[in-house]
């Protein structure tokens, strides 16, 4: 049996010192002829990262190879384009270019890029108005020449361009800030449902779902870009609602500062000035929002976001938003919850789109007599430009059962907490899917309302609203029970 004392002890070391200092010297001769890889040597501690020999043939006998050529470099400085996450209508890109309106990807990957490009960006949400020529979207393909004389550049994704030339041209972009999401549309935004309801909720949707599959925290939008519409005060004498992105009430920007304070909001004078100026600008990251892109989607339903409302999100992601909106409240209206379902009618006479008076007070009626039953709270609402926004998103986020006709305060249920419920009466012979897709999202049961019927989105009827005046009438049936017995089996199953 070995017996160890103190001097062999303090021998063993200076042992394996010695044996260190010789395999390190092996290595380093044998290395550059590929013969220097040490089995059990970490990885990390190999010139040029481990796997390969920093300035050999790129080979390490079976572990693996390294680019030892100086494009590669070149190649790595330059700030290609990738697109992290997409649905038709709404991308997410990494380095997106921009020159003289149209938005450039320089890539070496030209087929990550979804096709077909229309679901990405747009020339207009008119699409019969002449291009004239315009390229929307522009594919800077990387890649080297044809290696035979058969080979066209005749249906090639996008536009070949040496490395070279992509670095002379594009390393030198004017650095815009980001992330930045940009509404790439010359109309349909100037109304609180179109802007909030539509076009941001499908891009938050997207961005939502970036965080949702990678796990990233990611970063307040500093920029919101309209790209092709102006701040209202600035549009040009006879511009028209539909060529600026503000409504008349202020929704759109009340919202837009509430989600993001001190965001930039960017109009299309901005953007102007940007193409005059003939320079290439870079954001570094982008969401782009194209409305048409969307109804270009296989999912869209008649709207923007049908393919952007299936990606899987985490189930808070409007709560995060109206967090941000009802933040620092201090307003009139008590924020918690009481004892009680709270029920809300949002009543809509004489605004055009209406029910018929005699059923209108019916429906008063029967709704009040919930709360003589002592089965909820109840309140009558009716909201205007004169109640502040921050006070009808507070009133709204503590209501259980909202009972509305069609209309705009029906993109308030996206406030409302997952789980309540909201009744939207319609003419009997129509079904317009506006609001229950925005109620499906944000977790609240929704019941089409048909006079003398109900129906779950699931189960109703197609799309449609037959008639010269469509939708917009004054002259809507509902029979009051329909509703208010529906809201008693969810009283007493719920709560």
């Amino acid at each position: 049996m070995a017996v160890f004392t103190p001097s062999s002890m303090r021998a063993a070391p200076r042992l394996y010192t010695a044996y260190a200092a010789a395999a390190l010297g092996l290595y380093f001769i044998l290395g550059p002829l590929g013969l220097g890889h040490i089995p059990f040597f970490p990885d990390s501690l190999t010139p040029g990262g481990g796997t390969v020999w920093n300035g050999g043939d790129g080979n390490t006998r079976g572990n693996g190879i390294r680019s030892t050529d100086p494009s590669t470099d070149k190649f790595l400085g330059l700030k290609t384009s990738k697109i992290v996450n997409y649905a038709p209508g709404y991308t997410v890109v990494e380095n997106l270019y921009w020159y003289n309106y149209s938005y450039i990807f320089v890539t070496d990957q030209p087929w990550h890029i979804p096709r077909p490009y229309d679901q990405i960006v747009n020339m207009h949400v008119d699409t019969r108005i002449p291009k004239e020529g315009h390229e929307e979207m522009k594919v800077y393909a990387i890649r080297n020449p044809a290696v035979s004389p058969e080979v066209t550049e005749n249906g090639q994704l996008g536009s070949t361009i040496s490395l070279d030339d992509a670095v002379d041209m594009f390393s030198r972009a004017v650095e815009l800030d980001s992330p930045m999401m940009i509404n790439n549309d010359d109309n349909f935004v100037s109304h609180y449902y179109h802007w909030i309801g539509e076009t941001f909720l499908g891009a938050w949707r997207v961005w939502s779902n970036y965080a949702w599959r990678t796990g990233l925290t990611l970063p307040n939008f500093k920029v919101i870009a309209f790209t092709k519409q102006w701040h209202r005060a600035e549009a040009p004498p006879g511009a028209n609602g539909a060529t600026w992105w503000e409504d008349t009430p202020g929704a759109n920007k009340w919202f837009t500062q509430k989600f993001f304070p001190g965001v930039n909001i960017e109009s299309k004078s901005t953007w102007q000035a940007r193409a005059e100026s003939k320079r290439i600008y870079r954001i570094p990251l982008a969401v782009i929002a194209d409305r048409r892109g969307g109804h270009n989607g296989p999912s869209h339903g008649w709207k923007p976001w049908g393919d952007a409302l299936r990606l899987p999100v985490s189930l808070d992601w409007l709560v995060n938003l109206r967090s941000r909106v009802l933040a620092g409240y201090s307003g009139p209206v008590n924020l918690r919850r009481g004892s009680k379902p709270k029920v809300m009618y949002l009543e809509r006479q004489g605004s055009g789109r209406e029910l018929v008076p005699e059923d209108h007070a019916a429906l008063v009626r029967e709704i009040e007599r919930l709360g003589e039953e002592g089965l909820a709270e109840i309140t009558i609402e009716a909201f205007s430009s004169a109640i502040p926004f921050e006070d009808q998103v507070a009133k709204i986020s503590t209501v259980d059962i909202l009972v509305s006709v069609h209309g705009n305060g029906l993109t308030h249920t996206l406030w409302m907490n997952p789980g309540a419920s909201v009744f939207e009466l319609q003419p009997a012979e129509c079904t317009v899917t506006d609001y229950s897709p925005l109620a499906i999202a944000a977790g609240v049961q929704h019941y089409l309302v048909h006079e003398t019927s109900f129906c779950i989105p699931e189960e109703c009827p197609g799309r449609g609203c037959p008639g010269p005046r469509g939708i917009n009438r004054n002259d809507i049936h509902v029979t009051a029970t329909v509703v208010t017995d529906q809201i008693r089996r969810i009283i007493r199953s719920k709560y």
